[in-house]
């Protein structure tokens, strides 16, 4: 309990001072289309450098791991695998609510989650728990490839875990993702 509590304070830690910087803008701008840009800089600035830190892991997981895995594929999955809560627009405050509930009382969490398909007022919890389907439709709309799709939507292993038949490129993502 002590470890996850530690890491989540070095998240919380992460994202009140780190910044999104030129490096990390040139960096996604080499990545993404406009279209995926768009959305990709409605997220605040925390979730945009935590998805460029992912992105970057994911690339050096492959380089020492996988060296023939597509760098190009692996770095578009980990700036996009978080797009989905654009939808939410949450301070990091907030965010760090939804994290602490998510983590320290998850029958709560759920039942809120659930409540948050259909009632407005706890929506943000289903967006959070959600937000690996919701981002999947939303570059589904712009025509992101499938096989992109399936891995941002299968991304949260709490969601759904990885699997024996799952591409290893979510295997990758679900690593970064769960090292920051």
């Amino acid at each position: 309990m002590l470890a996850k509590i530690i890491y989540r304070f070095k998240q919380f830690w992460f994202g009140m001072f780190s910044r999104y910087t030129k490096a990390d803008v040139a960096f996604v701008r080499s990545y993404l289309n406009l279209e995926e840009q768009a959305i990709f800089n409605q997220l605040p600035g925390f979730d945009k450098k935590h998805a460029a830190v992912v992105a970057r892991k994911m690339i050096d997981i492959a380089h020492d791991d996988y060296p023939h895995l597509d760098q190009r594929k692996l770095a578009r999955l980990g700036l996009l695998h978080d797009i989905g809560k654009v939808v939410e627009k949450n301070s990091l405050i907030t965010k760090s609510m939804l994290v602490i509930i998510r983590y320290f009382t998850p029958k709560l969490y759920e039942e809120l989650a659930e409540k948050g398909r259909t009632n407005p007022r706890w929506r943000r919890y289903y967006i959070h728990k959600h937000h690996g389907s919701v981002g999947a439709e939303l570059l589904r709309r712009i025509g992101v490839s499938a096989e992109i799709l399936s891995i941002i939507k299968k991304h949260d292993p709490r969601v759904e875990p990885f699997g024996p038949d799952d591409p290893v490129e979510l295997k990758i993502l679900q690593e970064a993702d769960s090292t920051y």
